[in-house]
């Protein structure tokens, strides 16, 4: 299983912001999965329990082609009979989504950060 490099992280900081260390400890605990790309990209998964089936959740990515990427873990997931959800921060990677066929549940919103 990959471990968090320094590289990997500086890579993944953006899309991580301050749940970082979180994640980074997540991934040492072998609760969620670093996933390195030949072209440099980043993807770290969690697989959760839930009641109705399991949810493969991606909890952050950075690099290029993130359609294919998603398309390509969603159909892995389809195939094991688990749900997907997605976080991002970014907009436009919500409207991506959604013509891979995810909605939007939820926004978050903070203040005072």
């Amino acid at each position: 299983m990959a471990q968090l490099t320094p590289s990997d992280a500086a890579i993944l900081a953006p899309a991580l912001g301050d749940d970082a260390e979180t994640v980074a400890a997540e991934i040492e605990a072998g609760a969620s999965r670093l996933v390195r790309y030949d072209d440099g990209s980043r993807i770290v998964l969690r697989l959760e329990p839930r009641p109705e089936r399991p949810e493969l959740v991606i909890v952050g990515g950075a690099g290029e082609d993130a359609p294919g990427k998603v398309a390509a873990i969603v159909e892995h997931a389809e195939r094991q009979g688990w749900s997907v959800r997605f976080h991002t921060r970014r907009p436009a990677l919500g409207r991506l989504l959604a013509r891979l066929g995810f909605t939007e549940i939820e926004r978050v919103y903070a203040h005072g950060r």
